[in-house]
């Protein structure tokens, strides 16, 4: 298991302002290959097309390294001559030329459906019903008892100009130009419309509603990263619905044939890799099938692991910490043994044979001398929520929710980091990337890195929801929820894999 060097705990001692010297050299974000959530023709020729992670335009793709607003791009309309596009989380823009623009006046909600008809902009919300909007005037909700307030799930234009809505579980109905509404179906849901002659025909979502995927880029099978680790000189992928892929000697990711769809996370063991899933322990090693350990966990759901140096893989599970012995044996460590919650997110074993377990509601060490525990009330953190859990020596490092990174000591001292305060700390968020370089990939923040300079900001990054880091082989590769994103370290390449 690798160790921080005393130049981290250095350079989290010292505690210095954010530096601004060179900035690291520049990076692209790797194309997603998620499906195609929406299509839509431009008045010059040529499609654009929506996908997890891209907006795809003729003879160009943007991504959030590109200036995206945002990750996952929902639903596409023209006008007034104009793109509009509808997030999952960063609401409507409008493109002009090479620049976004945001729609002021709209609720902090998904933009799942957009269409224009007559000049005015159509916009379907996840939870606070339907708006239509001018350009030049501000968005105006519809005022209606359901449409007003509800899912809206789908849009179209009728053929006789009248406004098509999916209303999620409320059925379908129809908006004439007028403004009269009325319901023309319940009990369906819609997903999408597809035109069967000169009728519109609800669909369900699914097969019916698919706009197909994207063109291969770098073969990663999901923008939403979840885990890397290093096995055997390459880079291993974990995501929350595709399984694993692994980076070949072309430069694209192969799908790892019989792995589990969600992962959360992953720890290298020599040539093989253990994968923590919500589903138990599963076990892959060279080119022998992914397989799922049996074991008498205390709960299959596993969030996090570490490796003792006598072999002894410890879980953080849904019902506390359990520790697999070479023989197969299974120690538990949970609240009748001193753990302060049955939820353990993370778990840690320091160089003193210590093991830590970080939970909802605090963080406990089992050591040679007994049980100490670290929480909010008794001032040694600055949240009990505890996901993440680094061994740097024999202390640990604790990131929290909401409330940052904090170094504990086994004499049950805790010391709340100034310079990393206020961070939403990811399942696993804390990694050592070399050099002095502590790693805090958050919710919201990005990726935040504390060296002797002062913390400061990797990116521009595929989204600020960021799972893990990992150098291998000397290239920094950042897993976020919105995709994959890769730099030299110290280099000066551009272009990494996912560049069409």
């Amino acid at each position: 298991m690798k160790r921080a060097s005393s130049a981290l705990a250095l350079a989290l001692a010292l505690g210095a302002a954010a530096s601004a010297g060179a900035s690291a050299p520049p990076a692209r974000c790797p194309v997603p290959e998620g499906p195609v959530r929406a299509r839509v023709t431009l008045p010059g020729g040529g499609e654009a097309i929506a996908r997890d992670g891209a907006l795809e335009l003729p003879g160009r793709v943007l991504t959030r390294c590109d200036g995206l607003p945002g990750a996952f791009p929902l639903a596409l309309a023209v006008v007034g001559g104009r793109l509009a596009v509808g997030f999952r989380s960063a609401g409507l823009h409008v493109l002009d030329g090479a620049r976004f623009s945001r729609v002021e006046g709209l609720p902090a909600d998904a933009v799942r459906a957009l269409v224009a008809t007559d000049g005015t902009l159509w916009a379907g919300t996840g939870a606070s019903g339907l708006w239509r909007w001018r350009p030049g005037t501000p968005p105006e909700r519809l005022a209606h008892r359901v449409l007003g307030v509800r899912e809206i799930s789908a849009l179209a234009v009728g053929a006789r100009g009248e406004l098509r809505v999916g209303a999620g579980m409320y059925g379908v109905w129809s908006v004439s130009a007028s403004g009269a509404v009325r319901r023309l179906a319940r009990g369906v849901y819609a997903g999408c419309f597809r035109r069967g002659g000169d009728r519109l025909v609800a669909e369900a979502p699914g097969r019916g509603c698919a706009l197909g995927q994207a063109r291969p880029a770098s073969g990663l099978p999901s923008p939403h990263v979840t885990a890397l680790a290093e096995l055997e000189g390459r880079l291993v992928v974990g995501t929350f619905d595709r399984g694993l892929a692994r980076l070949g000697d072309d430069g694209r990711f192969e799908a790892v044939s019989g792995s589990p769809a969600f992962i959360n996370g992953l720890l290298a063991d020599g040539p093989a890799l253990w994968i923590a899933t919500p589903k138990g322990l599963y076990r892959w090693q060279g080119e022998q099938p992914v397989r799922r350990v049996a074991l008498p966990l205390p709960s299959e759901h596993v969030n996090g692991m570490a490796m003792a140096p006598d072999g002894t893989l410890w879980l953080a599970t849904g019902e506390g910490l359990a520790g697999v012995g070479l023989d197969g044996s299974v120690r538990v460590l949970d609240e009748r043994h001193g753990l302060p919650s049955h939820i353990a997110y993370s778990v840690a074993v320091t160089d003193d044979g210590a093991v830590w377990g970080g939970t909802a509601g605090g963080v406990a060490r089992f050591g040679p001398d007994g049980v100490t525990r670290y929480s909010q009330a008794a001032g040694t953190l600055p949240h009990d929520w505890v996901n993440a859990l680094f061994a740097d020596g024999d202390q640990v490092l604790a990131g929290t929710y909401d409330a940052g990174v904090a170094r504990l000591w086994p004499d049950g001292r805790g010391l709340a980091d100034a310079e990393l305060q206020r961070l939403w700390v990811n399942p696993g968020g804390l990694a050592y990337l070399g050099a002095g370089r502590l790693a805090v990939a958050t919710l919201g923040d990005g990726l935040v890195v504390s060296d002797r300079a002062g913390r400061h900001a990797v990116g521009p990054l595929p989204s600020d929801d960021v799972t893990s880091a990992l150098v291998v082989s000397g290239v920094l590769w950042v897993g976020t929820r919105g995709g994959l994103w890769a730099r030299p370290e110290g280099g000066t390449q551009r272009t990494l894999i996912g560049r069409r």
